[in-house]
């Protein structure tokens, strides 16, 4: 891979500059040890619908000696193949091996120029990156302070970027059928929605985390705020977010819900 710092070119600064956003996404693969296949046809679906060809995978863990067997060792790179997948363990975080110091320690922070090197040369394929790790939410993980070393770095470049939680976009309203089953279950704390019937996995794998859905069974229906679509038992579900559950709370209330969420999981976009 190539250095910025050693490798920088005028003509390539030009090119960075000149780019309207480059988007990079950080992932938590939280629940997909065992739906790696699921989840590479769904990130597929969601960039082919937005018109960006698949994405590339960036490993920032700087051990891959996980329980999730998609995940454990060099499983989900041979899965991808070397063409979608790359292990940076430059952007691990060095507690997990020391246990000693901060709980964030990046082991080699100038690598995060290298992370932007190759999410400037994959759009330049019409191809976009998700650096992930293994845990559920940015605000409890080390991706977190990888993306601010990112966005330090396009700064100094005088890139326009912007990182935020996969699958990113802005929290919507969707509407979703469901049996009166499903509705008793969400009721009783069900915390994900089974997706009955025909999908556009483009759409709900693509939903933004907060995004407000209106579950319909007969003449009764409840809102909830859910993210997107994940893999479980054998079908797609919409996973919800919180479990509000107020009767007197309209759409307005849910969306200041969705607000609050979004804030406390460190789900909201930034920038430079």
């Amino acid at each position: 891979m190539r250095s910025w710092k050693n490798n920088a070119s005028i003509v390539e600064a030009a090119i960075i500059a000149s780019m309207q956003r480059l988007t990079l996404f950080t992932w938590g693969y939280y629940g997909w040890g065992n739906a790696t296949e699921q989840f590479i046809v769904a990130a597929d679906a969601v960039e082919k619908g937005r018109g960006f060809r698949s994405p590339i995978f960036v490993d920032i863990r700087i051990r891959r000696s996980v329980r999730a067997a998609g995940f454990n060792g060099p499983a989900f790179e041979r899965l991808l193949g070397q063409e979608r997948h790359l292990w940076m363990k430059s952007l691990g975080n060095k507690f997990i091996e020391t246990k000693t110091g901060p709980r964030i320690q990046i082991a080699e922070p100038s690598a995060a120029h290298d992370l932007l090197d190759l999410a400037v040369e994959s759009a330049k394929s019409n191809s976009r990156l998700l650096f992930f790790c293994g845990c559920q939410w940015p605000r409890d993980c080390h991706r977190a302070t990888v993306a601010k070393l990112v966005l330090a770095a396009a700064k100094k470049r005088g890139a326009t970027v912007e990182i935020v939680e996969w699958p990113g976009g802005k929290p919507k309203r969707i509407d979703f059928e469901v049996t009166p089953a499903t509705l008793a279950a969400v009721l009783k704390g069900k915390l994900a929605v089974p997706l009955e019937g025909c999908t556009d996995l483009a759409e709900v794998a693509g939903l933004a985390w907060g995004s407000i859905a209106t579950l319909h069974s007969g003449a009764r229906n409840i809102h909830r705020v859910v993210g997107p679509a994940v893999w479980k038992k054998g079908q797609w579900h919409t996973p919800l977010l919180s479990r509000y559950d107020d009767p007197n709370m309209g759409l307005a209330d849910y969306k200041a819900a969705s607000d609050v969420e979004r804030h406390n999981c460190g789900l909201e976009p930034s920038s430079v």
